[in-house]
């Protein structure tokens, strides 16, 4: 029992562990001036950046800081106490700090202690409005982000990638355009899951029933002695009887060893004669 629970808080301290690795976040991009974009919560438009989780668990990025300021690291603090602010497995999300992003500024990512910086990304001078800076992968699946230099379309939301490497989907939209293979993989999927299950229900149910214990007993009063045998001894017994080959000392009587009959046995219900 102590085992299982040293395993079961090993397992929840790992769970918690993964969920704080900070160091899984990266600034994926950044729109210093945004004149015709997104709009925050309170419909406004400005400037913006955006945070992408590379990690494979959930990471709860609230009490970390955003600054443009490498002497002052706790510029802006991400708000706690909000479920926003965990960040999924490959998730993205935009977060609109309380200071204006200026081309020519370094973006840090700290992390709560308001001193270790966790990633940045640089602003180029002559970015355009309207557009952004961002670090791309070659798949979404991919880790190796890297920083673009040359100003692109915002996407806020989305993993960047470059498409230099084909992703799973546009894959299978190559090889499958009409979906076939995959409507006859998810039916075969669903009615094999329903064929085990009946199998599963079906055995379950008989055992429940005790049908198969019926089916048993059936089979072992099957191998009793038929009617044909009974006879054969019988006959076997008077052919003895009749050659003198039996222990009877009586004439034309036939000796029948009385015994202790057994619980079950169905002569003990017979009565006796009643004699007057």
């Amino acid at each position: 029992m102590r085992k299982l629970a040293g395993i079961v808080v090993s397992l929840l301290l790992a769970v918690g562990a993964s969920a704080q690795n900070l160091s899984d976040l990266i600034i994926s991009e950044a729109c210093p001036v945004n004149s015709t974009g997104i709009v925050d919560a309170n419909g406004q438009r400005r400037s913006w950046m955006e945070i992408t989780n590379v990690s494979t668990g959930t990471v709860n990025y609230a009490g970390c800081f955003i600054s443009d300021d490498k002497s002052d690291l706790q510029k802006f603090m991400v708000p706690k106490g909000v479920i926003a602010n965990r960040l999924g497995a490959r998730q993205v999300t935009v977060i609109w700090p309380s200071f204006e992003i200026l081309p020519g500024k370094t973006l840090y990512l700290v992390s709560t202690d308001g001193k270790t910086v966790i990633d940045t990304i640089e602003i180029p001078e002559d970015i355009p409005a309207d557009m952004s800076v961002r670090k791309v992968a070659r798949d979404a699946r991919r880790i190796d982000f890297k920083t673009d230099p040359s100003p692109a379309v915002p996407t806020p939301g989305l993993i960047n990638t470059d498409g230099s490497e084909e992703s799973g989907s546009n894959r299978m939209g190559r090889i499958d355009p009409h979906g076939w293979t995959l409507t006859v993989t998810s039916v075969s999927v669903v009615f094999g899951a329903l064929l085990i299950l009946l199998i599963i229900f079906t055995i379950s149910g008989n055992t429940i029933s005790g049908k198969y214990k019926r089916r048993l007993k059936k089979e072992f009063s099957h191998s009793k002695a038929s009617p044909d045998a009974e006879i054969a001894a019988i006959a076997m017994a008077l052919e003895l009887y009749l050659n003198d080959e039996v222990h009877d000392k009586e004439s034309y009587r036939i000796t029948i060893t009385s015994v202790t009959p057994r619980w079950s046995d169905k002569t003990r219900n017979f009565r006796k004669p009643i004699v007057k």
